[in-house]
Protein backbone atom coordinates (compact mmCIF):
# COMPACT_ATOMS: atom_id res chain seq x y z
CA UNK A 1 0.00 0.00 0.00
CA UNK A 2 1.70 3.37 -1.04
CA UNK A 3 1.26 6.09 0.92
CA UNK A 4 -1.39 7.63 -1.20
CA UNK A 5 -3.94 5.14 -0.04
CA UNK A 6 -2.72 5.26 3.31
CA UNK A 7 -3.66 8.87 3.69
CA UNK A 8 -6.60 8.14 1.99
CA UNK A 9 -7.61 5.49 4.48
CA UNK A 10 -6.82 7.30 7.61
CA UNK A 11 -8.85 10.53 6.88
CA UNK A 12 -11.20 8.84 3.93
CA UNK A 13 -12.08 10.79 0.72
CA UNK A 14 -14.64 13.52 0.85
CA UNK A 15 -16.48 12.48 -2.60
CA UNK A 16 -16.49 8.97 -0.82
CA UNK A 17 -18.63 10.42 1.98
CA UNK A 18 -20.39 12.79 0.46
CA UNK A 19 -21.04 12.05 -3.37
CA UNK A 20 -22.32 15.70 -4.13
CA UNK A 21 -19.37 17.55 -1.89
CA UNK A 22 -17.08 17.07 -4.85
CA UNK A 23 -19.96 18.56 -7.29
CA UNK A 24 -19.18 22.56 -7.81
CA UNK A 25 -22.42 24.22 -8.65
CA UNK A 26 -22.04 26.99 -11.39
CA UNK A 27 -23.29 30.37 -11.36
CA UNK A 28 -27.17 30.68 -11.54
CA UNK A 29 -28.38 30.91 -15.12
CA UNK A 30 -30.53 33.72 -14.47
CA UNK A 31 -27.03 36.10 -13.08
CA UNK A 32 -26.88 38.91 -14.60
CA UNK A 33 -23.52 41.19 -13.89
CA UNK A 34 -24.98 44.71 -13.30
CA UNK A 35 -25.16 47.34 -15.98
CA UNK A 36 -22.34 49.47 -14.43
CA UNK A 37 -19.97 46.92 -13.48
CA UNK A 38 -20.11 44.97 -17.49
CA UNK A 39 -19.02 48.58 -18.73
CA UNK A 40 -16.04 48.42 -15.97
CA UNK A 41 -15.42 44.91 -17.04
CA UNK A 42 -15.36 45.53 -20.74
CA UNK A 43 -13.35 48.83 -20.71
CA UNK A 44 -10.87 46.49 -18.78
CA UNK A 45 -10.44 43.66 -21.75
CA UNK A 46 -10.58 46.19 -23.88
CA UNK A 47 -7.15 47.85 -22.47
CA UNK A 48 -5.28 44.17 -21.17
CA UNK A 49 -5.81 43.63 -25.06
CA UNK A 50 -3.22 46.75 -25.72
CA UNK A 51 -1.04 45.04 -23.51
CA UNK A 52 1.63 42.82 -23.76
CA UNK A 53 2.34 40.46 -21.23
CA UNK A 54 5.85 38.17 -20.27
CA UNK A 55 6.15 35.91 -17.92
CA UNK A 56 9.98 35.89 -16.10
CA UNK A 57 11.88 32.88 -17.20
CA UNK A 58 15.06 31.58 -15.35
CA UNK A 59 17.79 33.66 -15.86
CA UNK A 60 16.14 36.41 -17.48
CA UNK A 61 17.25 39.68 -17.14
CA UNK A 62 15.28 42.99 -18.08
CA UNK A 63 17.70 43.68 -20.99
CA UNK A 64 17.52 40.17 -22.33
CA UNK A 65 13.32 40.55 -22.07
CA UNK A 66 13.98 43.85 -24.27
CA UNK A 67 16.81 42.56 -26.62
CA UNK A 68 13.97 40.13 -27.26
CA UNK A 69 10.75 42.06 -27.55
CA UNK A 70 12.52 45.40 -28.63
CA UNK A 71 15.15 43.65 -30.93
CA UNK A 72 17.38 46.07 -28.15
CA UNK A 73 18.27 45.40 -25.24
CA UNK A 74 18.92 49.01 -24.38
CA UNK A 75 15.09 50.11 -24.07
CA UNK A 76 14.87 48.05 -20.54
CA UNK A 77 13.88 50.88 -18.94
CA UNK A 78 10.61 51.10 -20.51
CA UNK A 79 10.08 47.75 -19.27
CA UNK A 80 10.70 48.53 -15.83
CA UNK A 81 9.26 51.79 -16.12
CA UNK A 82 5.59 50.04 -16.92
CA UNK A 83 6.07 47.61 -13.87
CA UNK A 84 7.13 50.14 -11.05
CA UNK A 85 4.25 48.32 -8.83
CA UNK A 86 5.89 45.06 -9.09
CA UNK A 87 9.85 45.71 -9.69
CA UNK A 88 11.42 47.48 -7.02
CA UNK A 89 14.52 47.60 -9.21
CA UNK A 90 15.20 46.96 -12.61
CA UNK A 91 17.86 44.20 -11.86
CA UNK A 92 15.75 42.21 -10.04
CA UNK A 93 13.63 40.54 -11.47
CA UNK A 94 11.70 36.95 -10.73
CA UNK A 95 10.82 33.99 -12.27
CA UNK A 96 7.07 33.90 -12.60
CA UNK A 97 6.73 37.02 -12.78
CA UNK A 98 4.07 38.59 -15.29
CA UNK A 99 5.47 41.88 -16.22
CA UNK A 100 4.07 44.26 -18.93
CA UNK A 101 5.93 44.92 -22.23
CA UNK A 102 4.41 48.56 -23.16
CA UNK A 103 4.37 49.32 -27.12
CA UNK A 104 7.48 51.37 -28.27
Amino acid sequence: MGIFETIKNAFGSKAEQDPEAAVVPGPPSDHQVPQDQAADQHARADENQDLNKYTVQSGDTLWKISLEVYGDGSKYMEIFQANTGLLKSPDQVFPGQVLVIPEL
